[in-house]
């Protein structure tokens, strides 16, 4: 009798979460091999893709896919593997049949999830109809806990949880290390609820530490661990994950907070619902997209993404190129993950390296089967393929340091770098950015305003190629650029931590007072350090 291919999923699944990773790969490819429906097809090739077995996820996938027919409930999370891959045909065909979807109004039954779906569409009303669409179906409508503000006395800290599956070594838990770091602990008591694995890390020991209160819901139920925030009195919850990998939004809710707050781990909605605010600035936000929103905006100014890069050490440069680095040669940098890059991107990019033929592009390590998809598409451009060197993952240390070594980097779209443009601000290079119609790909360019480099966010492809090529021709004003942010670091908003700190706590005074009065939520805007001025409904 032939295995059954969800029992070794499920095998692979628990293997993957106990870090068994080849025991997980061996499960995974069993089931590929048992009786299968389409849809388990799918799953087994989701789940060798993230165990890093590429090749064979992508040929699983496609063929889960053709044998349900081209179903349209599983072309997004085929699409999750052919952007891993860089199989832009099959990423181009997916996409075109979920757009044709969300044209006819079929949102509801296509079943992105928001992380995947941002890859691709850059339209923001479609994103956050994407999103609401994904919450209504992950988290069930729960009895809210928290019915109004919790009792207030004079001279009471504000208590302010925040909630994230990222402490450990990850992007977030860098970042969030500016606001923990200059809190007010004179005016607010923090309390960190933790919902991830102990990876060890000094940074997840250090980030812990910041806190007043830490308590792990790793293995606790949704309600269970709501019920706990209820008990602590917390005044806002602050979620640091919104629709990404490990998000525990379902503890949400069960509403355990009077005041919740979406910040810094996703861009865009997470759904509304039971999520009150989004945090964002002018930019990212701007005026008028705050309708599209179920949730209410609050912005900051200059940028919403908080860093603690000015607490952390600059590594100097390797003294030797790496391995595949021409000498003499203009580097272009791309350390965005590969699934953020669609082949009219690339295409932009290769536009560069055509007219500006001393130049190399360096970019993450994207596996095998990516390498040799964008090989044969360089190929086809005319550009020579070995003009693409790959720099393997590294540790943050390394990482900043090697960065120092490119000339210009590159942001791709529709979802463009978040930490990894702050990296490269901070590390001193310039980043070369495209207009962005979303959240997601705003934030680049928000940065890039933040600190004092507006000029390089650009409207169209065809000047982003423009501006590439006039940079590259002109060392000295690359060089100029460099200094700019090398020397006046510590005065740029984009660096500021302590500043941006200082308007998140008026951000959070100013939604808790609201909710002192019986107001609800609705959109402000920050105009001072925490003087709070509330902006016009936009309902």
């Amino acid at each position: 009798m032939p295995e059954l291919a969800r029992p070794l999923s499920v095998m692979a699944t628990l293997y993957e979460d106990a870090r068994r990773r080849q025991d997980a790969i061996a499960a995974a490819q069993r089931a590929r091999h048992a009786k299968a429906t389409p849809s388990e097809l799918v799953d087994i090739g989701r789940q060798l893709s993230r165990m890093g077995d590429n090749a064979t996820a992508l040929l699983v996938v496609k063929e889960g896919y053709e044998k349900s027919g081209q179903a349209l409930s599983l072309a997004s999370y085929a699409l999750r593997v052919a952007l891993q891959c860089a199989d832009w045909d099959f990423v181009e065909h997916l996409t075109r049949q979920l757009a044709q979807a969300h044209h006819r109004g079929d949102t509801d039954s296509v079943g992105e999830t928001p992380r995947t779906h941002a890859l691709w569409c850059g339209d923001e009303a479609i994103n956050v109809k994407v999103a609401a669409a994904f919450a209504r179906r992950a988290f069930p409508v729960r009895e809210p806990i928290a019915l109004r503000a919790h009792p207030w006395e004079a001279g009471r800290k504000l208590r302010v949880g925040y909630l994230s599956y990222d402490y450990r070594e990850h992007a977030t838990s860098l970042l969030a290390m500016g606001l923990l770091r200059h809190h007010d602990r004179d005016r607010f008591e923090l309390f960190g609820y933790c919902t991830s694995f102990d990876d060890g890390s000094a940074l997840r020991r250090d980030i812990l530490s910041r806190f007043d209160k830490v308590r792990s819901f790793a293995n606790v139920s949704d309600e269970m661990a709501a019920r706990q925030i209820f008990e602590d009195q917390v005044d806002v919850l602050v979620d640091l994950n919104g629709l990404t990998e490990g998000t525990r939004l379902g503890i949400l809710a069960w509403r355990p907070a009077p005041v919740q707050i979406n910040y810094l781990g996703f861009p865009g909605s997470s759904g509304g619902r039971f999520i009150d605010y989004v945090i964002a600035d002018g930019y990212t936000v701007p005026t008028g997209s705050e309708s599209l929103y179920p949730e209410k905006i609050i912005r900051i100014p200059d940028t919403y993404q908080i860093n603690d890069y000015l607490a952390r050490y600059l590594p100097p440069p390797p003294k030797v190129r790496p391995v595949g680095l021409p000498e003499g040669a203009l580097i272009l940098g791309v350390f965005n993950n590969v699934n953020k890059i669609s082949r009219d991107v690339w295409r932009t990019w290769m536009g560069v390296l055509k007219a500006v033929p001393n130049t190399v592009l360096w970019m993450l390590e994207p596996g095998d089967v990516a390498k040799t998809k964008i090989g044969a598409e360089t190929l086809a451009l005319g550009v020579d393929p070995s003009r693409i060197v790959y720099a393997p993952k590294c540790r943050q240390e390394q990482h900043l340091a090697r960065m120092r070594l490119c000339d210009l980097m590159l942001d791709p779209w529709p979802y463009g770098g978040h930490t990894t443009t702050s990296d490269a601000l901070f590390a001193g290079v310039p980043v070369v950015a495209l207009e962005g119609k979303n959240f997601a790909s705003r934030v680049s360019g928000g940065l890039l305003k933040a600190a004092g480099l507006g000029g390089l966010v650009l409207p169209t492809p065809r000047d982003y190629v423009n501006c590439c090529i006039d940079l590259l021709r002109r060392p000295q004003q690359l060089r100029t650029m460099k200094q700019h942010l090398r020397q006046r670091r510590h005065p740029l908003p984009v660096f500021d931590a302590i500043g941006r700190t200082l308007y998140l706590e008026a951000a959070y005074i100013a939604a808790h007072q609201r909710a002192l009065k019986g107001l609800p939520p609705d959109n402000l805007l920050v105009s001072h350090r925490r003087q709070p001025q509330q902006m016009k409904s936009a309902t």
